[in-house]
């Protein structure tokens, strides 16, 4: 084989490979994305990965605190909505787990820390205290993680996450207006969410979802690095043959 054959094979071998290797981020990947994993259903990335774990973590104390509240509410409103969000967010709990089981993405089993402490705060409550804090921390989580599910569904690139956050974006907006509607939501509700207890000031950053439950963005896998080192060293070569001076024939 020539050398500039050679160079050429190389070259087409390395720009084939590098957009496959999982855990790489590509140029034209969304910021904030994270690294490319490839799953039976096409490729997430990080931030598609977390939508998962947020709407599931949502489902385990949404659903509970919209049931309980035909019990604690005194509201006829409060009811209302409250087994409106307990349905919807049972649909949405059997689509994320069925998608995140097909893509193979760990999904929590329990709420986190704030959501435990805003059950805590309700289950403390009856009657028109309780109305008030149903109202208000569940209006200030779906206005929190609405963004979120913007985003992804604006930037995926993989076409059963863009379906899922569609369907999330549409629920989102109709459990905002629902809860808006007891006339119950204040300043609280419009605002980050913070754990029950703390301070204003220690509002939960962009979503409720701690660190501690978000999934590791990682890099790329030691094997993936060997891979494309191996790849451009052959690349390298092949192109120091294609540029190697040689004799003239005499």
């Amino acid at each position: 084989m020539s050398a500039k054959r050679f160079a050429a094979v190389a070259l087409a071998l390395h720009l084939l490979l590098l957009p496959a290797l999982p855990g790489v981020a590509h140029a034209d990947d969304p910021p904030g994305a994270g690294p490319v994993e490839q799953t039976p259903l096409g490729p997430i990335t990080a931030q598609d990965k977390d939508l998962l774990v947020k709407v599931r973590l949502a489902g385990l104390w949404e659903m509970p605190m919209g049931e309980e509240a035909q019990t604690r509410g005194a509201s006829a409103r409060v009811k209302e909505v409250g087994a409106q969000l307990a349905s919807d967010h049972a649909f949405l709990d059997e689509r994320v787990v069925r998608l995140a089981s097909q893509m193979g993405v760990p999904l929590p089993d329990e709420a986190n820390a704030d959501q435990q402490s805003w059950m805590a705060e309700m289950r403390s409550r009856t009657g028109a205290a309780f109305d008030d804090s149903f109202a208000n921390r569940l209006r200030a989580a779906h206005g929190s993680i609405f963004p979120v599910i913007g985003t992804v569904r604006s930037t995926t690139r993989n076409e059963a996450i863009r379906q899922f956050a569609q369907v999330c974006n549409q629920i989102v907006l109709k459990h905002m207006t629902l809860l808006e509607s007891t006339n119950m939501v204040t300043d609280m509700g419009l605002s980050k969410p913070v754990a029950a207890g703390a301070a204003p000031g220690n509002a939960v950053n962009a979503d409720p979802v701690r660190a501690s439950a978000q999934l590791p963005s990682g890099g790329p896998s030691p094997l993936a690095v060997l891979l494309m080192c191996l790849v451009g060293a052959v690349v390298t070569i092949g192109i120091l043959r294609l540029l190697r001076p040689r004799n003239n024939v005499k």
